[in-house]
């Protein structure tokens, strides 16, 4: 039996066809990630993601369309399937989990997404969607994109199929609406940045009217009524084409294909609708050259300030219709093109180009890191246009950037995009020419450094995460492989699996982040994935020659039981300078920290020589002079709470007191200091390093996710440990000192008695501020427990503290109610919330002031580089919280 998503590759793979979407020419992201681009815009309708927590907790808030129809495309909705669903079937969880939305937020429609877990246990969402429809009586649409069943661009097609199939054509528009001339639909704009409210304006002033826009600010209800307009505009043509075509076989609706970037483009397009709308009335009804006129004179006089970019030369890489019609842009700007990467491109994209540059057009498909540097270096280029994962390449390079894919905050469709895409231009390259020294030459950053309370359920009875607080188990542990110099972590699971969270990652980290993927598709599902394994874990090994690479199982290879422990045998073998290493993290079960932690231990127990001789190790209350005067060597292991900057004074600390530390892992080197791209990560604690660790004389262990990997330390070599919860705050930063100063026999440096004094003062100072305070903090557990502790004591009252899963270190927290939830169960009346940068919506419905910490952190700069430990640490968070508060009082 062939199914439609058969169909959709089978027509959408011939050579000939347009709207090819073979998987080898298509996005590095997944089905799933697709669909939601193509749905997700409908911002009064809700988006329930059916499957463990990775494919929304990676991906939620992650898309940049803007819209002034709703916020719900702004909230993340999931099940948030663990092994017992997985095990016994939730499909009644997922009928509940509507229900719960629809009380919750009060959607017009509800979508359900399929993911490759649900898909892959055979969930029935088509019937449970018809169930609970019955019992709301609004519509709840199925969608099945789960991401192993092909990349992006087909996503996006089914997305267009469920359009077809259970929306368009379902409503009837208002009469005014069909009275008017020039009715058309926009198909394909995703309202990125607002890019449509710069077009929409000059269409209608051209007497071009939106009658339905599919996707990108539009109304459930708008889209039902679509199949009532005189014309399809389609502005990305891979995408959304077969939408266009079958309403013109089921309605008759003409359509054509525009592109709203540049002003060639722009005016093309303008003129391009008039024409069909003149043509189909049989007259010259729409007359728009003189709007055009004024708009290109208009254009051209704002555009004199930049007239500095003519001659300038750029590499362009991004896909669908902005691999062609960025070119066009660009050559308005007096822009000229060095290179285009093809690897995200259609045959038809590709001709596009050509016509446009000519025959001999500088295509290129190899767009690897590696080679782009050598094309912006080859070729003299001054710029690179590409999607926000490329940034941190040309960031490293020092060669300037500008974003136009859908990460980014700045729209650049129609004539004031223009200008707009001008004005980054301009302002990127000003800035590396004014700062030469920024690039001056390739640091040596990359070397390696030497050396039991219950607590309740967010709302008992409810079956779904709305705005998670939680990550994927994957996450934490390719953030803990970060941390390790020459390592690179694979997610063995489909490429959306690794898509979404490197581009999680990047933004949080603001640099390049080492992640690979054995990219499953269904033929990897059904017949077995092993091979998948052995073909990337390979390739990586002979392309990049990692010292250590960690296969990281997600929660598709988890539940097809892959023997991933089998197929690394056979790498290891093949392949004995590399250490390749299994670490189970299906995003069905735990969150980042546990995957962190997961990563640490398996490293650990993996790599860690044992001693040939164990030497007496001292007990905890029985330090003395003799315990460092033969051995200094001490184990960090380090919790993924802490900033990179952390990182780097927790090693400034630990050496002043005459010890030599192991961190592991290492994250300083994500502070923004290293420069030059690597596909692996760069930095950090070498693998050499790590197989000594059994060697030293003891372990401090910080954040309570580290206390199991200190405990193996211990139990195999005997290497007695001490857990801090927190180093942040007085009472934590003066024990910290002073093990550090039992362990390695000297006194507190006056530096560090100076810092006390001064962090004394600053409490006293902002103690006001703080008084009474009611603070909300929603956080992972380690970053809960030290924040909480310092607030405390402040004399700040933690009312409430919501962590994303129950675990044991919850105890520690410091706060009168804990709860496991998510960011939509935050409620109360707080003078303050600490967490994530997913939380400015719900600081912004609490009305109080947020304090952006954890992960992830993007929407605010310099995270990385904050320090939040020991004295120093403690002082500048006081601080800032303090002008925060006062601001808001």
């Amino acid at each position: 039996m062939i199914t439609k998503i058969d169909k959709l590759l089978m027509d959408g793979c011939e050579p000939q066809k347009k709207e090819r979407i073979c998987r080898l020419r298509g996005g590095e992201s997944c089905a799933f990630d697709g669909a939601m681009i193509v749905l997700q815009p409908i911002a009064d309708t809700a988006h329930i993601v059916h499957g463990p927590i990775a494919c929304c907790g990676n991906s939620w808030e992650g898309r940049g369309t803007f819209s002034s129809k709703g916020n719900l495309h702004r909230m993340g909705f999931t099940t948030n399937m663990g092994e017992m669903d997985i095990v016994y079937g939730s499909e009644e969880k997922l009928v509940n989990a509507i229900i719960n939305v629809y009380e919750s937020v009060q959607p017009k429609a509800v979508f359900v997404y399929a993911t490759c877990v649900s898909g892959l246990i055979g969930e029935d969402i088509e019937a449970v969607c018809r169930k609970a429809e019955k019992k709301l009586g609004i519509r709840v649409i199925p969608v099945n994109a789960p991401g192993f069943v092909g990349p992006k661009n087909l996503g996006n097609r089914i997305a267009g199929e469920v359009l077809l199939d259970y929306v368009i054509g379902t409503g009837a528009p208002p009469l005014s609406a069909l009275d008017l001339n020039g009715v058309i639909n926009i198909i394909g704009e995703y309202n990125i940045a607002g890019d449509l409210w710069l077009v929409e304006p000059v269409l209608k002033e051209a007497g071009i009217n939106i009658l339905s826009r599919i996707t990108g600010d539009s109304t459930f209800e708008e889209i039902t009524y679509a199949h009532r307009a005189k014309l399809n505009v389609v502005v990305c043509s891979r995408a959304l084409i077969n939408v266009a075509k079958e309403m013109e076989r089921r309605y008759g609706i003409p359509y054509i294909e525009v592109s709203f970037f540049g002003k060639t483009e722009m005016s093309k397009a303008m003129r391009m609708i008039t024409d069909c709308f003149n043509s189909l009335n049989g007259s010259n009804s729409l007359n728009i050259e003189s709007i055009i006129t004024t708009e290109e004179v208009r254009l051209s006089r704002k555009l004199e300030r930049y007239s500095h970019l003519k001659g300038k030369k750029a590499v362009l890489y991004t896909g669908g219709v902005k691999s062609w019609s960025f070119i066009s842009a660009l050559m308005d700007l007096g822009i000229e093109i060095a290179a285009i990467g093809t690897k995200k491109s259609t045959l038809e994209d590709e001709e596009k180009m050509k016509d446009i540059l000519g025959s001999d057009a500088p295509l290129v498909e190899d767009v690897t890191p590696k080679n782009l540097l050598r094309l912006l270096k080859e070729k003299n280029a001054d710029i690179l246009v590409a999607g926000g994962r490329n940034q941190y390449l040309a960031v490293k390079e020092g060669i300037p950037f500008v974003d136009v894919n859908q990460e980014r905050h700045i729209p650049y469709a129609g004539y004031k995009g223009l200008i707009n895409l001008a004005k980054q231009i301009s302002n990127s390259i000003r800035f590396y020419t004014r700062k030469p020294d920024v690039t001056s030459q390739r640091s040596q950053a990359g070397s390696p450094n030497p050396a039991a309370k219950k607590y309740p359920n967010k709302n008992p009875g409810t079956e779904i995460t709305i705005n998670p607080l939680n990550h994927s188990q994957s996450i934490g542990a390719a953030i803990a492989f970060q941390g390790i110099h020459n390592a690179l972590p694979i997610i063995h699971g489909a490429q959306g699996c690794s898509f979404l969270a490197k581009v999680l990652l990047t933004k949080h980290f603001r640099e390049p982040v080492a992640l690979g993927s054995t990219k499953l598709f269904t033929e990897n599902v059904v017949m077995g994935s092993e091979e998948a394994i052995a073909e990337a874990t390979t390739g990586f090994i002979k392309k990049n020659s990692p010292d250590i690479i960690g296969v990281l199982t997600s929660g598709l290879s988890g539940i097809k039981g892959d023997d991933v422990p089998g197929a690394i045998k056979g790498i290891k073998y093949e392949n004995p300078a590399c250490e390749v290493i299994h670490i189970p993290t299906p995003d069905y079960e735990g969150g980042i920290e546990t995957g962190y932690s997961k990563a640490v231990e398996t490293i650990i127990e993996s790599i860690v020589n044992r001693k040939e001789s164990k030497a007496e190790i001292p007990a905890m209350n029985t330090f003395d002079s003799r315990f460092s005067s033969s051995n200094c060597n001490v184990n960090v292991l380090a919790g993924q709470h802490l900033t990179p900057a952390d990182f780097t004074e927790l090693r400034e600390i630990t050496e002043s007191f005459g010890l030599n530390p192991l961190i592991f892992p290492d994250l300083s080197a994500l502070d923004g200091s290293r420069q030059g791209f690597s596909a692996i990560a760069v930095g950090g604690a070498s693998v050499d390093e790590i197989k000594v660790m059994g060697s030293s004389s003891f372990t401090i262990a910080i954040g309570a996710s580290m206390e199991p990997a200190a405990r193996i330390l211990k139990e195999s070599f005997g290497i007695e440990y001490i857990v801090f919860r927190s180093i942040s705050g007085l009472r934590y930063s003066d024990l910290f000192m002073k093990t550090l100063s039992l362990l390695g026999g000297r006194q507190l440096l006056p530096k560090y008695e100076r810092q006390r004094r001064v962090l004394i003062d600053g409490m006293r100072d902002a103690h006001s501020c703080y008084g009474d305070k009611k603070i909300c903090i929603a956080l992972d557990p380690d970053i809960a427990i030290q924040t909480s502790g310092w607030l405390e004591e402040m004399g700040s009252n933690v009312e409430l503290a919501v962590i994303p899963y129950h675990c044991p270190a919850a105890d520690e927290i410091s706060a009168k109610k804990v709860i496991a939830g998510d960011l939509f169960s935050v409620e109360g009346d707080f003078d303050l919330l600490f967490s994530n940068s997913h939380a400015e919506d719900t600081a912004v419905r609490l009305g109080t002031p947020l304090y952006q910490t954890g992960f992830p952190v993007y929407k605010i700069f310099g995270a990385n580089s904050r320090t939040t430990i020991g004295y120093r640490g403690t002082l500048a968070m006081i601080n800032e919280i303090a002008n925060l508060m006062t601001v808001k009082h």
